[in-house]
């Protein structure tokens, strides 16, 4: 009997809460531009350069499944328009990857990743621009996958299809876990692979996605979770 060997997880808020991370890095962002750039600053508030950022994306659609690369271009559009070097972007996006990459993992995610690795090969598979060398978190990932490598967002397949090129693995193999249904669900149907939603909040499953073969509340109940489609899908 054939088995699961793969497990794909996203990061942000199915490994940690990135609410706060993300927080932290926009204000870390605002506070370098304050330092470097003031006469961005002077003309901007922190609120206003993200909605700014937004409407740069709207306008850049080659640029909107790479939120790093969006960022570095957005602000050095900006950069140019204040008489600044367009060059400090890196340097800017540099700092912001390094305040969002701190993050913490919830308590059952820490708990339970290190029996998931030994029993499965991780990977990371996520729209998100954190950086998991900085996070302290790459030694759990066999692969690491982003739209900066795969030149696609979910719930574009080539997502996926670039994890299995890269693990050398059928999509049979492979199970992904994420919180978003559209993000990462619907992804991992597209992908033709079997999946799992982690709903801490008890949201209500939306309308015209199809579900997940198994929802769970808790990282904890994971393995358990993995064992039911297991049975399902390779029952002899």
């Amino acid at each position: 009997m054939s088995s699961f060997q793969l497990l794909s997880l996203d990061l942000d808020d199915t490994l940690w809460d990135s609410e706060p991370v993300l927080r932290r890095a926009v204000e870390a962002q605002y506070a370098w531009l304050r330092r470097h750039c003031p006469r961005v600053t002077a003309h901007y508030s922190s609120a206003q350069l993200e909605e700014l950022r937004e409407l740069f994306l709207e306008r850049s659609p080659h640029l909107q499944h790479d939120f790093s690369a969006s960022r570095r271009e957005f602000f050095a559009e900006l950069f140019v328009a204040f008489d600044y070097d367009p060059a400090l972007a890196a340097t800017l996006l540099t700092q912001f990857i390094a305040v969002r990459s701190r993050v913490t993992l919830l308590d059952d995610v820490r708990d339970t990743l290190p029996a998931l690795q030994r029993d499965y090969r991780l990977a990371a598979v996520t729209n998100g621009n954190a950086d998991l060398a900085q996070a302290g978190l790459r030694h759990f990932f066999a692969h690491v996958v982003s739209p900066a490598e795969s030149g696609a967002a979910k719930p574009d397949p080539r997502m996926f299809q670039h994890l299995f090129a890269a693990a050398g693995i059928a999509p049979a193999h492979v199970v992904h876990v994420g919180d978003q249904p559209y993000y990462d669900i619907e992804a991992a149907h597209r992908a033709g692979i079997a999946c799992v939603w982690i709903n801490r909040g008890g949201t209500v499953w939306p309308d015209g996605i199809r579900p997940a073969d198994v929802e769970i509340r808790l990282f904890t109940e994971l393995p358990a979770a993995l064992d039911a489609i297991r049975r399902r899908r390779f029952a002899s």
